[in-house]
């Protein structure tokens, strides 16, 4: 019975190189607790464990982030059409956000983009 329960846990757990799988209007923003409703702001953590953060707005995973200092295997930023993880993606500001960060996931290639850095730097400073 319990290796049963142990492969059906294991098997549930995500997979920090593939987009997390999250439920729109049904998972809840692991910082500020509201329902992950616009795509595309919402932005994941997957955990060394396999488990997966959701959050409504850039911000809210980076002032996570600082507080909770969770054990990350990958970041994950979605724009609507595209998962970006945290190697592939850039920020961009003056988007209306869920949390009112204003950041936009771009490409990193977007000219003039934020870094992720730069970007948690801007919202954990009090600038978002």
């Amino acid at each position: 019975m319990t290796a049963l329960l142990v492969s059906l846990l294991v098997g549930c757990a995500a997979d920090p190189n593939k987009p997390p799988a999250l439920n729109w209007d049904h998972d809840a923003c692991s910082d500020c607790g509201m329902l992950v409703s616009e795509p595309a702001h919402a932005s994941a953590i997957i955990t060394r464990d396999g488990k997966t953060l959701p959050f409504d707005d850039p911000g809210c995973l980076f002032r996570y982030t600082l507080k909770n200092h969770p054990a990350i295997a990958a970041m994950w930023f979605y724009d609507g059409t595209n998962w970006y993880r945290e190697d592939e993606v850039g920020f961009t500001e003056g988007a209306k956000t869920p949390m009112g960060s204003g950041l936009q996931a771009v490409p990193k290639s977007t000219p003039g983009a934020l870094t992720v850095g730069e970007a948690s730097s801007l919202v954990v400073s009090g600038g978002k």
